[in-house]
C-alpha cells in the first residue's frame, strides 16, 4: 500500500509559474467603432509589487482611441472605487459618444489595447503618459484568430439595422480613409483609391436618395451627395452605393464616386446651415447656486470652463441620428447651456421642440426663482458654440454687434 511518506512533491510545471500581480476583474468597450472613436475600460485587482504603495488594490483603466490619425489618444487610471472620481473620468472619456457598453473578455480587451497601441506608433504618435501603469497590458500575450477578430469588430459596432445607417457609417469611414471597417461593411470588393488625391476627411453632411425603382427591405441602390472637409477645405462628393443583405446582415455590395469638386467656404456654410434656437436669462442671485444645480442636473454632459463662463454640451443618449436620410455632423448634440461671467444663462437647441423642452426644464428647476428671461432668438445657422469659444461678453450685445445694430437698436 502506498504511504504518504512515499510521496514526493516535484516542483515545476504550472505550480512553478508565478501568478501575475494584476488579476482581471472585468472590461467593456463602447459600441462606437463605426464613429471612429472607442473607449476601452479594464478593471484589475492588484497584489504583490503592483499594489505596493498604492492607496487601493483596485485599478480602473480607461483608454480613449481615435482610429483615423491618433490611435490611443489619452489614458486615465483610477485607483479605488470612489464613485465621484470614477464618474468624472468615465464621463470625460465617454461623453458625447452616444455609446452602449459591450462586455469584453480579458483576451479581447488586451487585444484591442495592443492593436491600437501598434496603430498609435504607426501614426508616429507617442503613447499617452503613465505608460508604466499600463505596460503590463501591452506585454501580456493574446490570441485572436481572424474569425474571432471579425466577431469582435461587429461587437463594437452595435446594430446596423437600416440602409441609411450602413451608408452613413460606410461613407464616414471611407472618407476618413479608415479602410478596415470599410472592408468589414462591404459585401464585395471596394476600391480604396477613388479619392486618392484627398487626405483623411470628415463627413460633414450626407443626403441619401433611393434610385428610381424603389427599395426592398433596405436593399437596392442609393445616390449620395456628401459634403466633406479635409486640409484643403470643403468638397462635394456624389456617389452611388448599392446595399444588399447576406446572411441576415446588410452590406455595401458596390460603391462608385461619380463626381468630386471643391466648394468655397460660403457655399459650404450654405450647405451646412441649420437653425439654432437660443433663450437668454439674467441670473438674479447666486451664480454659484445655478452652476451647482446644472452640475447636478447635467452630470452626464460634457463640461468645459472657458474664459467667458462654464459650458455644458448635452449629447443624445444614442446614435439613432445615423439612420437619418440627411445626416449632419453635429446631429448628436441635444442642447447647449452656458453660464457666463456676465451673470447670464444662455440655453440653445437645434430644434424648436428642443428649446421648448429646455425652457420647461429651467422653469421646473430649483433655480427658477433666479432666472429672468430677457431674450429669445432663432438663428439661421448656429452661433452659440462660437460665442462660448470667444469671450463675447453680454450675449444680447454680442448678437446686436454681430447683426450690425446700433446703440438705439436700429439697423
Amino acid at each position: 500500500m502506498l504511504k504518504k511518506s512515499d510521496l514526493t512533491v516535484i516542483r515545476g510545471g504550472a505550480l512553478a509559474l508565478a501568478l501575475p500581480d494584476e488579476k482581471f476583474v472585468d472590461a467593456y468597450a463602447t459600441d462606437t467603432r463605426l464613429m471612429g472613436v472607442i473607449v476601452i475600460y479594464i478593471k484589475w485587482q492588484l497584489s504583490g509589487r503592483a499594489a505596493a504603495g498604492r492607496k487601493s488594490r483596485l485599478l480602473h483603466q480607461f483608454f480613449y482611441v481615435e482610429t483615423t490619425e491618433e490611435g490611443i489618444e489619452s489614458y486615465s487610471g483610477v485607483y479605488g472605487d470612489e464613485e465621484e472620481e470614477l464618474r468624472f473620468v468615465e464621463q470625460s472619456m465617454l461623453g458625447g459618444l452616444g455609446a452602449a457598453r459591450v462586455l469584453l473578455s480579458m483576451n479581447e480587451a488586451l487585444f484591442l489595447v495592443q492593436r491600437y497601441a501598434e496603430m498609435t506608433r504607426g501614426f508616429g504618435n507617442p503613447l499617452p503618459d503613465e505608460t508604466e501603469e499600463y505596460a503590463f497590458v501591452l506585454g501580456r500575450e493574446t490570441a485572436m484568430g481572424p474569425e474571432r477578430e471579425e466577431a469582435l469588430f461587429f461587437k463594437l459596432c452595435g446594430e446596423v439595422a437600416s440602409a441609411n445607417q450602413l451608408i452613413n457609417y460606410f461613407l464616414m469611414r471611407y472618407f476618413a480613409k479608415d479602410f478596415f471597417p470599410v472592408d468589414m461593411l462591404a459585401a464585395g470588393e471596394i476600391d480604396h483609391g477613388q479619392l486618392a488625391d484627398a487626405g483623411s476627411a470628415t463627413l460633414c453632411r450626407n443626403e441619401i436618395s433611393p434610385t428610381q425603382g424603389g427599395q426592398k427591405q433596405n436593399e437596392g441602390s442609393y445616390v449620395c451627395e456628401s459634403v466633406i472637409e479635409d486640409d484643403r477645405g470643403h468638397r462635394i462628393v456624389v456617389s452611388e452605393v448599392a446595399v444588399t443583405r447576406e446572411q441576415g446582415r446588410l452590406g455595401v455590395s458596390s460603391f462608385e464616386i461619380s463626381s468630386s469638386f471643391a466648394i468655397s467656404a460660403a457655399e459650404a456654410a450654405m450647405k451646412l446651415a441649420r437653425p439654432e434656437y437660443a433663450t437668454v436669462y439674467e441670473i438674479a442671485g447666486s451664480v454659484e447656486n445655478v452652476i451647482f444645480e446644472l452640475d447636478e442636473r447635467y452630470a452626464g454632459a460634457l463640461q468645459n470652463l472657458t474664459e467667458g463662463g462654464k459650458l455644458y454640451i448635452n449629447f443624445n443618449d444614442d446614435n439613432r441620428h445615423m439612420g437619418n436620410s440627411v445626416y449632419l455632423l453635429n446631429d448628436d448634440v441635444k442642447e447647449i447651456l452656458y453660464v457666463t461671467v456676465e451673470d447670464q444663462l444662455v440655453v440653445g437647441s437645434y430644434s424648436l421642440a428642443g428649446i421648448k423642452r429646455l425652457e420647461n426644464r429651467m422653469m421646473l428647476s430649483r433655480i427658477v426663482g433666479q432666472l429672468i428671461e430677457v431674450a429669445k432668438y432663432e438663428f439661421k445657422e448656429p452661433i452659440l458654440y462660437d460665442y462660448t469659444m470667444s469671450y463675447g461678453g453680454d450675449f444680447v450685445h454680442y448678437v446686436e454687434d454681430m447683426m450690425g445694430f446700433d446703440d438705439d437698436g436700429d439697423e
